[in-house]
């Protein structure tokens, strides 16, 4: 399952047992939270199956920010050395992930750096990805997208 996740691609073989060995498989039902804004970050996940959303919630609204495919990966926060949650993320069907433990991965990034290098590079991609997205979102809601952006 790891193996043919986009998120591991570049990791040797040994570099997957490391992870192998700190994943769990979990699975979420349609319209089940996986988590909300404001918990404690403690995984990442890899979607494996199924979609999720990524939202943004406050008390009078929620607002998608961006809908994750199989082979997406979310949680990065969990990667931080102070864990919070921006958004929470809601399964829009039944999907599976591999489930990884943010202090238990950062120890063994720090313990083979070579590992280390790709891990954090592939988080910064996804961070990159959700600050893009996030962005996009929030010019539609000011109507900006559809204003030229270089007003003359």
């Amino acid at each position: 399952m790891l193996r043919s996740h986009p998120f591991t691609q570049e990791l040797t073989k040994p570099q997957l047992g490391i992870l192998a060995r700190l994943a769990e498989v979990v699975s979420f039902e349609q319209d089940q939270q996986i988590f909300g804004s404001g918990d404690r970050s403690e995984f990442l996940y890899l979607l494996v199956s199924g979609t999720v959303s990524l939202e943004l919630r406050t008390s009078g609204y929620t607002v998608r920010i961006q809908q994750l495919e199989a082979g997406e990966t979310f949680g990065w926060s969990a990667m931080v050395d102070e864990p919070f949650r921006a958004f929470q993320v809601r399964a829009l069907e039944e999907c599976v992930v591999a489930r990884l433990p943010g202090r238990r991965l950062m120890r063994a990034c720090e313990e083979n750096p070579r590992m280390g290098l790709l891990v954090f590079r592939n988080l910064a991609g996804m961070v990159a990805r959700r600050l893009r997205a996030t962005e996009a979102r929030f010019v539609e809601f000011l109507g900006a997208g559809s204003k030229a952006r270089n007003p003359a």
